[in-house]
């Protein structure tokens, strides 16, 4: 007869077993390798080094009485300058390698970061922000070529949700530090003004960046494939069809996201540690969100799981503009976040897994170049606007654009072919049956 120990002791050994198999259902594919995890601390201190800086710049420019108009003219040159650096990196790519170019991001990106502190005249700031811009594309273009040759079909879409979800779950680290450090260092130094308080922080997040070095310095990654022949094309087939879909998506995204924390802190007149309260409760719905995202895209498919977040996203941002209380305003600004950051893995998953090595750097280039000039024309037109119409004006707006991107995703790419329509994970695709749901 089993004593109540050996019965509790099955029961447990029970429950760890059902609780394995259903992350394993969540989370299908290989075990993924030492290099990406290597990779992964890299990201890691470049996410947080400059989550911490983003979350608090624009504040520190509108804390110095740059308005939204200025403010988003300097986003728009950062903006402009990551697409001019776009296609020279990836043409660096095939002749240093990806590592030489991530190495002279994690260096180069930090420094003029330092130097936007150290200036404030107009043409210095626009100057700068676009040098910055030109060397922050380095990460974007390598990102997902580095992501993909560490990783195989089978893991990849994990790989992929890993990378988003502990860059979102650094911010809110970023969005704490950020929010209490400059207000406790104001109390303690005795300075007058709250852009100086932020200064040293913002010295800081371009030092955690930085660290980024050593991990780069380690990674094996080998030679990128070479396409030669008819296959060596800047614009593959497979980009013809995403660009368009992509390219508005990024003009929501970009539209809203850069005025957040003016938003939060001048429009709702909270204060800086309220509102680095926000950012990192925002974080952590983003984390949850991008964790669940192959949930998502394994019941519903690539198609339908990033329509959803679509749609989601420009539900959440019209409430968020006519939102009539503070707390209304921040949980429809929490689930705005979160659905929107959900769309990632899918978007860049299925880039990536039906173009050959070969042609990943190049592809990955002309989405940044696409994700850019769309952003970059967001923050300009938005930042107008802003000022202009006021946030609820705008913000509905934003929720129409979303809504079209959603319908122009279905368009483009709800109707292709099992061969031609990409896919998050082909694994997951093929062994539930979500080709035939897509079509």
């Amino acid at each position: 007869m089993l004593s109540t120990d050996d019965i509790r002791a099955d029961v447990d050994s029970h429950l760890r077993f059902r609780l394995a198999k259903y992350f394993k259902s969540l989370w299908p594919g290989d075990p993924l390798s030492a290099g990406f995890w290597i990779f992964f601390t890299a990201a890691l201190f470049f996410d947080f080094g400059f989550g911490l800086y983003f979350f608090l710049f624009n504040v520190f420019l509108a804390n110095l009485h740059f308005n939204e108009k200025i403010i988003g003219l300097v986003t728009s040159a950062l903006v402009l300058g990551n697409v001019a650096g776009t296609i020279p990196v990836s043409l660096l790519i095939q002749k240093f390698g990806l590592q030489r170019i991530l190495l002279g991001c994690f260096i180069a990106a930090p420094l003029l970061s330092v130097a936007r502190l150290l200036v404030f005249s107009m043409q210095a700031q626009l100057s700068l922000a676009f040098f910055t811009g030109v060397a922050l594309s380095c990460w974007p273009v390598c990102f997902s070529p580095v992501a993909a040759k560490l990783t195989s079909e089978n893991n990849r879409v994990s790989a992929f949700s890993i990378l988003f979800a502990t860059g979102i779950g650094s911010g809110t680290i970023a969005g704490l530090v950020g929010g209490y450090l400059p207000t406790m260092i104001k109390a303690t130094s005795g300075v007058n003004h709250l852009a100086d308080s932020m200064r040293p922080v913002l010295l800081l997040a371009c030092a955690v960046a930085m660290c980024g070095i050593w991990p780069i310095s380690k990674l094996r990654l080998g030679k990128t494939e070479r396409i030669a022949g008819p296959q060596s094309r800047l614009i593959h087939p497979v980009l013809v069809r995403f660009l368009p879909a992509f390219a508005l998506w990024c003009f929501v995204t970009g539209s809203f996201t850069p005025f957040a924390a003016v938003f939060l802190q001048q429009h709702l007149k909270m204060p800086l540690k309220n509102v680095g309260l926000i950012f990192s409760g925002s974080e952590l719905v983003q984390f949850a969100a991008v964790l669940l995202a192959p949930m998502l895209y394994k019941r519903f498919g690539t198609i339908v799981g990033i329509m959803c977040t679509q749609i989601a996203t420009g539900v959440a941002v019209f409430a968020l503009g006519h939102s009539q209380t503070a707390s209304m305003a921040v949980f429809c600004y929490l689930a705005y976040t979160g659905v929107q950051y959900m769309s990632g893995p899918g978007f860049y998953s299925m880039l990536m897994s039906r173009l050959p090595d070969g042609e990943r750097s190049k592809a990955s280039a002309v989405q940044n170049i696409t994700g850019a000039l769309s952003q970059a024309a967001a923050a300009a037109i938005t930042g107008s606007l802003l000022v202009r119409y006021g946030y609820p004006a705008v913000l509905s707006g934003n929720a129409i654009v979303a809504l079209a991107a959603a319908l122009l995703l279905v368009i483009l790419l709800g109707s292709t072919n099992r061969q031609a329509h990409a896919t998050v994970a082909p694994a997951l695709d093929a062994h539930l049956g979500f080709d035939q749901r897509e079509q």
